[in-house]
């Protein structure tokens, strides 16, 4: 895109017909509403889990992709690690609520984080220009540190060790939410991974988050999180990565030799000055040489945050990213209103066929027996009208008609000079049938008009009006009537004379 060009918005009626047309898909007793993303191991989905009494629960449902399903050995370590993992609980971990298997499908249902991944979040940063805030960086890093450790210190009914370990810590894998929540997910999943028979390109883009050790095959313990936290912690606050080759090959060797080049103090100048020390600690290329649990790398950034404004971190970093995305949370909101419209309507139904709680599924109706036929009731007769009657029906309420008009026309004498003479000739011809078939009406029908006539108007339109006297006023002729003053613009007049008597 060129520099200072502005890529127009897209209009909101194309926005509001791309939420409405979100594809839904029945899996099991979840919902998919929509594809989140898809990896090398699974595709992820936003879903919803429809209960009894209109209880509903948003999660994510992460379902193994086909060609896994049928890896016996993948399927094994995946079942014994997502049970395992289940039972983790601690709020910068993404809770595991199910887990399972539908018709070939195997997978997992957890908490959905309403927010963005932190690699998106650093790609946003980066298309402004900008680096992470240092604290916001420490705070991030702090919470994933106790995740860690809370998870590297889970111990078995017996008392012993379980030995997790992620072995898949990056941008991809850390959520943060709208709220300012740290998750850490797939817990487990890439330590099943990493036991299954892989290809080449598998473990595409996840090489540059890998421990010396994991780069050159070796057993890895916790301490192995550790160092991929501090690649994390090392690309928010320089934003850009540390083990970034031309080839995976490339970045494998930059991965083996550990080199922190450039450091991070020479690209933020923000960072506090005992900062760095704990950074490369993380980094160190020896397991031996970093910190030996996670609990501690927590306590040491929390102490570098002491250095920096006080606040609370996580108000501080919900306020960003809404900043950060507030047209994305937008259209999200917006998206999540329809995908419920549709979903309600996909529940209700037509109201003769009940619905299953989860809504997409309907029982089968028994077929009924045929109703008999029933007869059909005779047409009623309409009783017509003899013609006669009809005619003479008409002919009254033509002449009740005229009657009406001629009644009008005299019971108002101030407009019987507006009527036309074509008209006058017409009433007369009604009045006369009217004559012949009821006779001459009673004298008090029809007042006479008798005001006097002693100036006759001739207008353009041969019109005549016959006025008892008149006045000027402005371009118009008026007289003065019973009923109000009567105008006729001078414009119109041809003549005015004395009336005949």
């Amino acid at each position: 895109m060129k520099k200072g060009f502005i890529r127009p918005a897209r209009p909101f009626s194309q926005r509001l017909q791309q939420f409405a047309e979100l594809s839904m898909e029945k899996f099991g007793q979840y919902i998919l509403l929509k594809k989140v993303a898809t990896g090398g191991m699974a595709e992820l989905f936003k879903a919803k889990k429809i209960g009894i009494e209109g209880f509903e629960q948003v999660l994510a449902v992460k379902r193994i992709l086909p060609h896994l399903s049928s890896d016996e050995e993948f399927i094994n370590m995946f079942i014994s690690e997502a049970k395992l993992i289940g039972n983790l609980t601690h709020k910068n971990i993404a809770q595991i609520y199910d887990f399972g298997k539908i018709e070939q499908s195997y997978f997992i249902a957890m908490e959905y984080v309403r927010g963005k991944d932190l690699k998106a979040i650093l790609g946003k940063v980066k298309e402004k220009k900008k680096l992470l805030p240092v604290s916001i960086a420490l705070f991030i890093a702090k919470e994933v540190a106790a995740a860690l450790g809370y998870a590297h210190k889970q111990k078995d009914s017996a008392g012993h060790d379980l030995n997790i370990t992620h072995r898949d810590i990056s941008p991809q894998n850390i959520l943060i939410s709208y709220e300012g929540e740290v998750k850490v997910v797939d817990f487990g999943i890439a330590k099943a991974s990493a036991h299954s028979k892989t290809t080449t390109g598998m473990l595409k883009g996840k090489l540059s988050y890998m421990s010396p050790e994991q780069a050159w095959g070796k057993s890895v313990d916790h301490r192995s999180d550790i160092f991929s936290l501090g690649i994390v912690l090392y690309e928010m606050l320089t934003g850009r990565k540390l083990f970034q080759g031309d080839s995976e090959v490339g970045a494998l060797e930059l991965v083996r030799k550990a080199k922190v080049e450039p450091l991070p103090s020479s690209i933020n100048r923000d960072m506090p000055s005992n900062l760095e020390a704990k950074v490369l600690k993380a980094l160190a290329r020896e397991a031996s040489e970093r910190y030996q649990n996670a609990s501690d790398m927590e306590l040491d950034l929390w102490g570098a945050a002491f250095k920096l404004p006080s606040g609370d971190p996580a108000l501080a970093l919900k306020q960003y990213m809404n900043d950060l995305f507030k047209s994305e949370i937008e259209s999200e909101r917006m998206a999540e209103r329809l995908a419920s419209l549709k979903l309600g309507k996909e529940l209700a139904g037509p109201k003769e066929e009940p619905i299953s709680p989860i809504g997409l599924i309907r029982p089968i109706k028994e077929s009924p027996e045929k109703p008999k036929k029933k007869e059909k009731p005779p047409k009623p007769v309409r009783a017509s009208m003899p013609r006669a009657a009809r005619g003479g029906c008409s002919c009254i309420f033509f002449l009740a008609l005229a009657v009406s008009i001629i009644a009008g026309v005299f019971m108002f004498p101030s407009y019987k000079d507006k009527i036309p003479p074509y008209a006058l000739d017409v009433i007369a011809k009604i009045k006369n049938i009217y004559q012949k078939q009821f006779g001459n009406p009673p004298d008090n029908s029809v007042i006479q008009d008798e005001s006097p006539r002693d100036i006759a108007i001739t207008l353009k339109s041969g019109r005549k009006l016959f006025w008892s006297n008149y006045f000027e006023e402005g371009d118009s002729y008026c007289t003065q009537k019973s009923e109000g003053k009567l105008c006729i613009p001078k414009y119109d007049v041809v003549s005015i004379k004395a009336a005949k008597k």
